[in-house]
């Protein structure tokens, strides 16, 4: 280390948060040992190209397995072999008829729609219907009633 801090101090954790103070406890790092080695582009072109080939994070994993493949005597052909699932074939077979049916179903469906909006009609609903008529209450003045009532109304002056 240089400049900042002396060799012999601790990074001041109450400052910063990086190092020392902090109360919150991780779990011990796991000891381990980095295995490398070099591919040459002019000698190992095919090995470059199928570790690029791959996926990030499935790397050390597919060299873990080829490893311990190789270590069980395996040759290295089936060392490579990812480990199958069996499946049933019946359920290969149901899910190809399945996705045959959603197929046929979505493909028809514009035609349908079509023929079920052309169904409908679009007519204006008539007036008389559309405006509820009054209903006439039990109570109703008869015509007597009423000319009378209109003489009153006539006679008084707002």
């Amino acid at each position: 280390m240089s400049g900042f801090y002396q060799l012999d101090q601790r990074f001041d954790g109450g400052k910063t948060g990086k190092r020392g103070g902090m109360s919150s406890k991780r779990p011990p790092k796991r000891e381990h040992k980095l295995i490398a080695f070099k591919a040459f582009f002019d000698t190992d072109r095919d090995i470059l190209e199928w570790w690029e080939g791959m996926q990030d994070g499935e790397r050390s994993e597919v060299i873990r397995e080829l490893l311990r493949g190789y270590v069980r005597g395996l040759p290295l052909y089936e060392a490579t072999r990812r480990p199958a699932v069996a499946v049933d074939g019946s359920v290969v077979l149901q899910l190809r008829d399945d996705t045959a049916w959603i197929r046929g179903a979505l493909n028809e469906m514009p035609a349908y729609l079509e023929g079920l909006l052309g169904r409908i009609s679009v007519n204006p609903i008539p007036i008389s219907v559309a405006q509820p008529v009054p209903e006439t209450s039990d109570n109703s003045l008869s015509n007597d009633a009423l000319a009378r009532r209109k003489a009153k109304m006539g006679k008084v002056g707002w």
